[in-house]
């Protein structure tokens, strides 16, 4: 709990001053993907599928190919979040405008790697599992079905119970890529799977506090369904995130016994001045 409290504290206290620069960068990433969501819509009408069953051929490749381009499209606008934020971990300072400097260079296709590695990874690991239980629940339906009330209650709440344990777990397994996107920054600027790979070092033995760190959020991801309170709550976890991320880089460039001999973590590829 250490990890978390400190990253929660250091994250707030990395906002202080730069309250506005954090809103107007999440404001940005909203307009872009409702840009992106209504280019998605006109190219829906204008192929006449909009009125057409998410069955159909036609409807189906059309949808793969909108969500392939949203994810071309969006996937540098994380990187670049990225890299503002752990700069602004570090005490450093870059301007908004780093939300899009992933578009002009090859950022763009380290980006996009990590992004549908992640997709894909996260989709195998959470969804495959929940997918076999749920067919498991549904070859014994009729025995279920045949249970008396309490014992129906009782299996269906195991069933959910193990969902949501299911669901925590993937979380942590997840997080060993919790790392990648920062390090694409220009701080760093590695390659998509020197990114993948260092993220799945340097969290290894942290994932479940990365987890109990997204857990002590959950209250103030619900006070963001009122709209307003996002843009205070969004900018303190992608601060505190970028904080872990700053904390683990630290205690991995740490020396070690030598029985456990490790690298030692790198240095930034180039420097800014501090503020």
């Amino acid at each position: 709990m250490k990890l978390v409290r400190t990253a929660r504290y250091q994250g707030k206290k990395a906002l202080r001053g730069h309250w506005r620069e954090a809103a107007a960068l999440f404001l940005l990433w909203g307009m872009m993907l409702v840009l992106v969501t209504l280019a998605d819509q006109g190219v829906y009408r204008l192929a006449g599928c909009s009125a057409k069953s998410p069955l159909d051929p036609e409807a189906a490749l059309l949808t793969l190919i909108t969500l392939v381009l949203r994810v071309i499209l969006l996937a540098p606008l994380g990187a670049g979040a990225a890299a503002w934020f752990a700069a602004l971990a570090g005490g450093w300072t870059r301007p908004v405008s780093t939300i899009f400097w992933a578009y002009g260079n090859r950022v763009w296709l380290r980006s996009l790697g990590v992004s549908l590695y992640s997709g894909l990874f996260t989709a195998t690991v959470t969804l495959v599992p929940l997918a076999g239980e749920g067919l498991s629940l549904w070859l014994l339906r009729e025995r279920l079905g045949a249970l008396p009330p309490r014992e129906q209650l009782l299996a269906w709440s195991l069933a959910g119970a193990a969902a949501l344990l299911w669901l925590l777990i993937a979380r942590a397994c997840c997080q060993r890529l919790a790392m990648a996107r920062f390090l694409l920054g220009p701080d760093y600027g590695y390659s998509a799977a020197e990114a993948i790979a260092l993220s799945g070092e340097y969290t290894r033995g942290f994932r479940w506090r990365l987890v109990l760190l997204d857990l002590s959020f959950l209250p103030w991801f619900a006070a963001c369904l009122l709209g307003f309170p996002a843009l205070y709550v969004l900018p303190w976890y992608a601060a505190s995130r970028a904080r872990c991320f700053r904390i683990l880089l630290h205690r991995r460039s740490r020396p070690v016994p030598a029985q456990a001999p490790r690298e030692e973590l790198p240095e930034p590829r180039s420097r800014r001045v501090r503020v």
